[in-house]
């Protein structure tokens, strides 16, 4: 059942002032979302929102150098700054499936996709996406084309076009995180005797987080005092590139590491054929043990031929194959249960290269082996352009969802989401509309590798990333982030938190602010009439500590998700 978009729930009033609470009567975000291909249309989102009632006109547009009937919803009166969360139902004619992409055009420009849906004959597909109106738009147009420049018909159902401005966006993902990634407590005090006992000072504090935050790391951490340490651990904030490192001494989020895919190409476990050197990770591993951070493994394999040695390059048939066997089961054996993941065939939306020499299969055995050598570790499908935008055909959402419903229908164990997130400027009602039609596999979701684009300044890359990360950890489906801001000798890939100096940079500090938005803390208070203290916290782990007089007690207790407050017990 969707939730009325004009109700209030109770945690969002919690975390708002009583002037915010009563002044407040906008919409309550839809996640409502559909990744099959149904036979019946469900009503449209937020009643329409502008569609409302509202018909499509056909178009003869220029696409490319094709001409193409495009279906056309006239648009007014769109604000600046204001984000629309677009849906419809999409059925065609005349082809057994077709990629229809969603666009807006103005006078003055095209936003060259705002959603996009692999549509079929005979039942109706939902395209979920949205776009930001950055500035004052003249004369928009929302398109509904075939994506290839061939004509085929196009029928729609339950258009709905909901517009949020920035304060609604920011409560509904403050609605959100209190429902996700919070819950109430209630502490009791009492007696040996059991009876509750008032005015006892009661201090809570977080020591950890069960939201995994982390970044990937490259090999210039090795023998790397100033990186590994830096004096970091001194201060009351950490930034993220340090976050696995000091975390345990400041109660921060799970540590979590990944090695960086660049950094894997500097330390090629097999650089040369039968001459297998795993120095350089057993380093890594040894330093990220010492430090009880947790890791994925990225990658096993990678389909782009620019990141496979060449002496593999150069392999066919039976020789590729007993070289690829080779690889990862030695791999898989050496680590076994070190990983909390493994990305097991990165980006095989885009590249080939094993499908091409060794057949249709090669990916659905590689996840067969990789579960088989280590079943306890999850198995992601890891992509770019799923999440930052819409308009690289090969990386749709519905073309995620297919390739890993069939590789689940050969039998594999495939049971992560892996979206990357290397993005320019974000669409944020794109980035949670995939999200939600990516949530309906009921898989963990993971942002793998996220920053921003260089083409910005630090100051625009800081603020990206805040959009970013607030969106990634509003939503319920996403269980973990790593930032893609490995310290290389020649500086990150994209993005980095801090200097050379390991001084914040801006993207430094907003991590910084967010992660301290993003804990309980300390919390002190004493128990009522009732022996009791109640709080709203994050989940993770807690310490509680009790004093009345000179007596005093500590516990411990874990804040998992939960809609129902949990309570916990303390006797002095």
């Amino acid at each position: 059942m969707r939730e009325s978009i004009h109700f209030i729930p109770l945690l969002l009033l919690l975390c708002m002032s009583s002037s915010q609470a009563s002044a407040y009567d906008g919409p309550l975000y839809d996640s409502s979302a559909y990744t099959e291909c149904k036979l019946d249309v469900e009503e449209p989102l937020y009643n329409g929102g502008m569609l409302k009632d509202q018909e499509p006109a056909t178009e003869h547009v220029i696409l490319g150098r094709d001409h193409v009937n495009a279906l056309v919803f006239s648009l007014q009166n769109l604000t600046q700054g204001t984000k629309y969360c677009f849906s419809i139902w999409i059925r065609i004619l005349h082809a057994d499936s077709s990629l229809i992409k969603a666009s807006l055009v103005t006078e003055e420009r095209t936003l060259n996709c705002i959603g996009t849906v692999t549509a079929k004959a005979g039942c109706w597909s939902f395209l979920k996406g949205g776009f930001v109106s950055t500035s004052p738009l003249k004369m928009p147009k929302l398109y509904l084309q075939n994506s290839d420049g061939k004509n085929v018909g196009i029928e729609t159902a339950s258009a709905s076009l909901q517009p949020f401005t920035e304060d609604e966006w920011r409560l509904n993902q403050e609605t959100k995180i209190n429902k996700a990634r919070k819950r109430a407590v209630t502490i009791h005090v009492s007696d040996k005797q059991g009876a509750k006992l008032q005015s006892v000072e009661v201090r809570i504090e977080q020591i950890s987080k069960d939201f995994p935050f982390g970044s990937a790391i490259a090999k210039t951490i090795i023998g790397n005092s100033r990186y590994q340490v830096c004096g970091i651990c001194q201060k009351t904030t950490v930034t993220l590139h340090y976050l696995w490192l000091c975390a345990k001494f400041h109660g921060r989020d799970s540590n979590v590491a990944d090695f960086e895919k660049r950094a894997q190409m500097e330390m090629q476990t097999e650089p040369n054929r039968g001459q297998v050197n795993y120095t350089i990770p057993d380093q890594m591993l040894e330093f990220i043990r010492s430090n009880q951070i947790i890791v994925r493994g990225h990658n096993i394999f990678w389909e782009d031929p620019n990141f496979i040695p060449r002496w593999v390059r150069n392999l066919t048939g039976h020789y590729l194959e007993s070289a690829v066997q080779s690889r990862i089961q030695g791999l898989m054996k050496k680590y076994k249960q070190e990983f909390i993941h493994w990305d097991v065939n990165n980006e095989m939306l885009h590249f080939e290269f094993y499908e091409d020499r060794l057949g249709p299969n090669a990916s659905l055995q590689f996840f067969r082996t990789a579960h088989q050598e280590d079943p306890l570790a999850t198995l992601f499908m890891n992509e770019f352009n799923v999440v930052e935008t819409c308009s690289d055909i090969n990386s749709t959402v519905d073309m995620y969802v297919s390739r890993m419903r069939e590789l689940q229908r050969g039998g594999v164990s495939i049971d992560g989401i892996g979206l990357q997130g290397h993005f320019d400027v974000p669409n944020t009602p794109l980035m949670r509309g995939i999200i939600d039609k990516l949530a309906t596999l009921g898989l963990p979701i993971w942002l793998t590798e996220v920053d921003i684009s260089k083409q910005f300044s630090k100051e625009t890359q800081a603020m990206h990333l805040e959009e970013v990360l607030r969106e990634g950890f509003s939503h319920p489906a996403v269980d973990g982030i790593i930032l893609w801001t490995a310290l290389r000798k020649n500086g990150c890939y994209q993005m980095c938190l801090t200097d050379d100096e390991f001084n914040n940079l801006p993207a430094g500090d907003t991590v910084d602010r967010l992660l301290k938005e993003w804990q309980t803390g300390v919390v002190d208070g004493e128990t009522d009439e009732y022996g009791s203290y109640s709080f709203f916290g994050f989940i993770g782990e807690y310490k509680v500590t009790a004093k009345l007089g000179n007596v005093t007690v500590t516990s411990t207790f874990s804040l998992s998700r939960g809609k129902e407050t949990k309570h916990f017990n303390i006797q002095l």
